[in-house]
């Protein structure tokens, strides 16, 4: 008998061991670092063959069937697929046509070695997709899948250093049109529905693999022996027309500067493009099918020269993603900032030609200083390479430190450098690692080969540590700005300080930075601000008439106002009003019109706004009736909205949305006549409902019409109606069109609302980590940052700041995106004492 118990003692023990180690060996959540290596090593020549029947309605499953051929060199631990969805999801797994044991767990499959072979295998799975990055509306749907999202969908190996191709073959609705990366093989009726069947593609990461699906218009046009084709949803026509040629043209004229620049033709089958209603970012770029939202390409007919360059920008954009982030792949999304500083640092050269009237340095400067100082002037800044141990974060890592700071940093590079040897190395770069993948250190090694220069040892200091160097005004006759020593290492940040000087009596004045190059915070003196702004564009002035000094200057001074170092709020507004008619530059006259409403709404108290109400009015609505540039009236209009608050200025708005006041060469698109509905009912002295509605019912396009829809009782006078939209927002579900949540979550925290908005701070901050889980890459940091964007007490700050105590092991990344959010309303809080 007691034989009997030992060896029964013994068996359970055995099987306890056997069950532990088995758990053991399941996979964390997500994409680890340790299972991306593994896999890396054992896993090649993956094939995707998948077949997916779409039904009409947005709430029936989406059922696929999917087979998966590979090389595994190793059979001494379980296969691990990634399948971030319910385990009913999965209908059947077959290994050779043969069912074979899995088990789904921690959101991944795992497949003992005992159903597989070493060499090549073949496995054949059925499923119910996952809804998580489908994007499905009544009328369409569009996948999404960086960076970790194609899990949510079918059953992969989800990670970017293992490439593979893709075949397609999609089962929609009758008078649907679908297209994905791959070129259309066939197009067939059966039973009712549409079968497209696409090509093979070339081996790309599993986020770069797309399709959309739907009620979609469609274009083609061939330019200069390259065809297109254009699919969108767009319904006015007479604006559709107004801008499909200069498209189709921007695209064409990026691939073929993309061309000669890397000696690589387009390294795609084909080229297509999708514009969506609402789409998440200004463009994703999905080889053979890039995805963009639909308003950053349909411009208005009074398009601005800043909004014709954000488009053309875009397209070179995700153009340059083609050989950069698409042909050429970070290894793993630590890197995710390489293929972004190739794309932006591509489209900024590329958007040169197409707009010859443009001060191109000054466009640079606008575009990329302000928003990387944004960030990197925060507590929570982060450097550009960033460290990451799973993949189910790395949405984290975008940013204005990855798409802002990092192409100028890489234009200190090209400097440094010279353009030629840059070109040389990226030509090797793209050509070494064709198809396949790369790190930014596999850059730096061709680079440091070529030169004699530490390129190493720059890249240390500028790309792999946070935040930006400070420069005071020294004695030093040879260096007039010395770099004031951080708390980092005591790093040296590589670059050249230059300044120009002013004689003034017997006083000299110095205007660090000119030429707008250098990164970083330049302290200026009182003296030389104010004969900045006294003198500001003064004519035949060799310096001052300088668009790209003036640029520069008033980014310092930006800067210096934010540290309590220029003027106060007051002295600035005043400033700016008297520089604005001075200025004729659409690029400076867009970046005076942000700071005229940042000081107003974040940096004045009630009584101050009182006191200036009718002189910004009169300015801002003067200057929109004076100036004859139709882009320039164009953002003098939506400023003078964005300020107005009288009375007066009220009637004027609901004048010019009724059509009872026009103002000369100023035309509303439907876009602008729901925004001034939106503004007017925020301001609530009119019937806020009929107005609300009557502009519902004239909105002819469908999906403007549902976002309007979704948006309406954000803006009710009702707060305990505005407190129930907030609540809905708590459901994933009513989270899914993430531009609508943004608009909504801005129209609760609307400065002239933000007293009975305090009451979200906390629970949206509670809400974060969840929404970074759910949402796409970039609703973190959009969620807090329009939370907090009209806010400016010491109150709000406060909920912030209790939060993060209260929670001490919060995710770093998560925790560097709140302290992002709430710089601003804490230095608006301590100016306004």
């Amino acid at each position: 008998m007691k034989i009997s118990c030992w060896l029964a003692l013994i068996i359970v023990f055995l099987f306890q061991l056997t069950c532990t180690d088995h758990k053991s060996k399941i996979p964390e959540k997500g994409v680890s670092y340790q299972l991306n290596e593994r896999r890396k090593k054992t896993i090649d020549s993956i094939r995707y063959n998948i077949q997916l029947d779409i039904p009409g309605k947005k709430n029936e499953s989406i059922k696929g069937i999917e087979t998966i051929s590979f090389n595994l060199n190793a059979l001494d631990s379980a296969l691990v697929l990634d399948f971030n969805s319910d385990s009913t999801h999965i209908i059947s797994v077959q290994s050779e046509g043969e069912e074979i044991e899995f088990e789904v767990a921690n959101q991944h499959i795992v497949i003992g070695p005992g159903g597989l072979k070493k060499g090549h295998n073949t496995l054949t799975i059925g499923f119910i997709a996952g809804n998580l990055s489908l994007n499905r509306s009544d009328e369409y749907l569009y996948t999404l899948f960086v960076t970790d999202r194609a899990s949510t969908c079918f059953p992969l190996f989800d990670q970017p250093n293992l490439k593979a191709t893709y075949s397609l073959t999609l089962s929609i609705p009758d008078g649907w049109e679908a297209v994905s990366n791959g070129s259309l093989k066939s197009k067939t009726s059966r039973s009712g529905k549409c079968v497209f069947q696409f090509a093979e593609t070339k081996p790309i990461s599993s986020y770069l693999f797309a399709f959309a699906a739907g009620k979609f218009f469609k274009t083609e046009k061939t330019v200069k022996g390259r065809p297109m084709t254009m699919y969108y949803r767009e319904t006015d026509a007479a604006k559709v027309n107004r801008n499909k040629d200069e498209i189709f043209n921007l695209h064409a004229k990026s691939l073929s500067w993309l061309e000669n620049y890397t000696s690589i033709p387009y390294p795609f089958e084909k080229f297509d493009f999708v514009l969506i209603p609402s789409f998440q970012y200004g463009g994703m770029e999905h080889p053979g099918s890039i995805f963009y939202n639909e308003s950053a390409l349909f411009l208005d007919e009074n398009a601005s020269v800043n909004e014709k360059m954000a488009r053309a920008s875009v397209i070179a954009h995700e153009s340059a993603h083609m050989w950069f982030g698409d042909l050429v792949t970070m290894d793993w999304f630590n890197d995710v900032w390489l293929k972004e500083v190739f794309a932006n640092f591509m489209a900024a050269k590329i958007v040169h030609p197409s707009f010859p009237e443009i001060n191109h340095e000054l466009r640079f400067l606008l575009a990329h200083y302000p928003s990387a100082y944004e960030v990197d002037r925060t507590a929570g800044t982060n450097p550009i390479l960033q460290d990451l141990g799973n993949l189910k974060n790395a949405g984290t890592l975008y940013g204005a430190i990855i798409y802002m700071k990092a192409p100028i940093v890489m234009r200190q590079l090209e400097r440094k450098i010279g353009g030629k040897l840059m070109r040389e190395s990226l030509g090797e770069y793209l050509k070494n690692y064709a198809y396949s993948n790369a790190r930014w250190d596999d850059l730096i090694g061709i680079i440091d080969k070529k030169t004699p220069l530490d390129i190493a040892d720059w890249s240390n200091v500028w790309v792999k540590t946070p935040g930006m160097p400070e420069y005071t005004l020294s004695n030093e006759p040879k260096t007039k700005y010395s770099q004031k020593q951080d708390s980092v290492s005591n790093r040296t940040w590589q670059q050249t300080v230059g300044y120009k000087d002013v004689k003034l009596g017997q006083k000299r004045l110095y205007f660090p930075n000119p030429d707008g190059i250098a990164y970083g915070y330049f302290q200026m003196d009182s003296a030389s601000t104010s004969y900045f702004f006294r003198n500001y564009n003064k004519a035949g002035d060799s310096v001052l008439s300088k668009p790209v000094f003036r640029g520069a200057m008033l980014v310092n001074v930006w800067e210096g106002f934010l540290r309590g170092d220029g003027p106060d709020a007051e002295e600035f507004l005043k400033d700016v009003l008297l520089t604005l008619p001075k200025e004729k530059d659409p690029l400076l006259t867009d970046y005076l019109l942000g700071r005229l409403q940042s000081l107003w709404w974040s940096f004045l108290s009630d009584e101050k706004r009182n006191k200036y109400q009718s002189e910004v009015e009169k300015v801002t609505w003067n200057l929109l009736n004076e100036t004859t540039d139709k882009g320039i009236k164009k953002s003098y209009f939506r400023a003078f909205k964005r300020v107005a608050l009288s009375d007066d200025a009220y009637q004027k708005m609901e004048s010019l949305w009724n059509k009872t006041l026009v103002v000369k060469d100023l035309t509303l698109s439907e876009e602008d006549k729901i925004s001034l509905a939106y503004d007017l009912a925020i301001r609530g002295k009119g019937d806020v409902k009929a107005i609300l509605q009557t502009q519902l019912d004239s909105t002819k396009n469908p999906d403007r019409k549902a976002r309007m829809q979704f948006v309406i009782p954000s803006l009710s006078q009702d707060e305990a109606e505005r407190d129930a939209f907030f609540e809905s927002l708590k459901k994933p579900e009513n989270r899914e069109k993430e531009a609508w949540v943004l608009d909504g979550l801005s129209n609760l925290h609307h400065p002239l609302r933000s007293g009975s908005a305090i009451k979200y701070l906390r629970p949206s901050l509670d809400l974060l980590q969840e929404i970074q889980l759910t949402g796409d890459i970039f609703f973190p940091t959009r969620w807090t940052n329009t939370t907090f964007s009209g806010h400016s007490s010491a109150e709000a700050t406060h909920i912030a700041a209790k939060f993060l105590h209260e929670h001490p092991g919060y995710p770093y990344f998560l925790r560097n995106k709140v302290l992002q959010a709430i710089d601003m309303p804490q230095r608006a809080a301590r100016l306004k004492r």
